[in-house]
């Protein structure tokens, strides 16, 4: 499925006709971060401005906002001369945004422009008549004084975020001071924050609703899973637990089982809202963290003569495409537009996982195919980046960015042979294909 995020967050080389009729074919309203123009009019700079000045977002030019059959109607190359002089002449200071011209079928006469407005290259704030827009539901408005200060001051929250730095986990340590989990897996993003949202605290609603929407997603079905292997029976499902404040949310799910490892398998999704005296709140983050205890599990279980547990690959990919699934999951992006104040479109996707273990991964995996490379040295984790191009709730572009960071588990980990055993696995039909 192709959105305006992923439209935002392509290459130029990657945005085609396709991509953009995919997107234009869904009937999106106007709003936040999408505006349609049938032609070049003066109102595409204000609406470059607003942009620019709020949470960036693309304006399609020879698209008409109309039900008709074909709502792509293609304007000609001056539009492309009239969008960048406009920008120049009017907006204080001159700054032009970056226009990707797409050709309807392969006919350079009418082209539809795709403008992308980033408001972390724009000299913000953008004046046009001396005046900052702004951009609202659908519509520019003022800024007002408050939005004014924000803006001078730079720190208004912008898409960028999709790329701000998520920490890196640390595993839970027993009373000696070593590890007492196997492995931990962190994903999540940071989310803008509206303007209606930003002083106020998190709505016990929307936080029921999140909390409801994790319990429903595909996340908790592969914690179940989990659970279910090591042949636990009970469980609490994700809830409030821990440190819980006005502008901070803790909902944890946890496998039960009494001795001396009681939550073999553990989430904790955690929803931040940062603040300062005096300052509103502009962004969120929102992680997940899956810890698994799975060794200390069985031998408490089975008892010390038990056989180290590894983990299987297939179980590995589940896992980590479940996270992704569970993140990009309808309900839960509807849940955090609400807390946040904003478009379930601000809502990025995961781009990064965190995976940090106890032994070293190749002690950890069940190796099958794998080859250890000799005197690699051992990989405690790794700190992945997704493809901006691959759209997340889509399984298919899921699954791709699931296959390129197990083989980047793998490598680091001097560990070969991955990819055709990720293979092996789809032909026995152990993963989705």
């Amino acid at each position: 499925m192709t959105t305006p995020a992923t439209i935002f967050a392509s290459s130029a080389a990657d945005i085609t006709l396709d991509r953009v009729r995919q997107l234009v074919d869904q009937n999106l309203p106007e709003g936040l971060t999408l505006e349609y123009k049938e032609d070049y009019s003066t109102s595409i700079v204000k609406s470059v401005a607003a942009m620019a000045n709020s949470y960036g977002g693309i304006i399609l030019v020879g698209v008409t906002d109309g039900p008709d059959t074909d709502r792509l109607v293609g304007v000609g190359q001056d539009s492309i001369v009239q969008i960048i002089n406009a920008c120049h002449d009017s907006l204080e200071p001159p700054w032009e945004p970056e226009i990707i011209p797409v050709s309807l079928d392969g006919s350079d006469d009418r082209l539809v422009l795709v403008v992308r407005i980033d408001p972390a290259r724009a000299p913000r704030p953008i004046l046009i008549g001396g005046s900052a827009p702004v951009r609202l539901q659908g519509r520019n408005a003022v800024a007002d004084r408050n939005r004014l200060a924000v803006l001078f001051a730079d720190t208004a929250a912008t898409v960028d975020l999709t790329w701000q730095v998520l920490q890196a986990p640390m595993l839970p340590l027993n009373n000696e001071g070593t590890p007492e989990a196997d492995l931990i897996f962190r994903s999540g993003f940071w989310i803008p924050v509206g303007a209606a949202a930003n002083w106020r605290p998190l709505s016990e609603g929307a936080v029921s609703s999140l909390k409801e929407a994790l319990n429903g997603s595909a996340l908790a079905a592969m914690l179940m899973k989990w659970t279910g292997q090591l042949g636990i029976q009970g469980l609490n499902p994700f809830d409030l637990r821990g440190l819980n404040r006005a502008r901070r949310t803790r909902l944890v799910w946890q496998a039960v089982r009494t001795g001396p490892v009681p939550h073999p398998v553990e989430a904790v999704a955690e929803l931040v809202m940062p603040e300062s005296y005096g300052a509103p709140a502009v962004s969120m983050s929102f992680t997940v963290d899956v810890i698994l205890r799975l060794r200390a599990s069985v031998e408490g279980a089975w008892g010390p003569s038990a056989p180290a547990w590894r983990m299987p690959v297939a179980d590995l990919y589940t896992t980590i495409d479940s996270l992704l699934a569970g993140l990009t999951g309808d309900a839960v992006v509807h849940a955090l537009a609400d807390l946040a104040g904003v478009e379930t479109i601000l809502i990025p996707q995961p781009r990064s996982l965190h995976l940090v273990t106890g032994p070293a991964i190749d002690e950890l995996m069940y190796l099958e195919m794998l080859r250890p490379v000799q005197g690699s040295g051992g990989s405690h984790g790794a700190s992945l980046l997704a493809d901006p191009t691959l759209d997340l709730a889509d399984a298919t572009d899921r699954h791709g960015q699931v296959d390129a960071w197990i083989q980047q588990i793998a490598l680091d980990a001097g560990l070969r042979g991955m990819e055709r055993l990720l293979n092996a696995l789809r032909d026995a039909s152990q993963l989705p294909t």
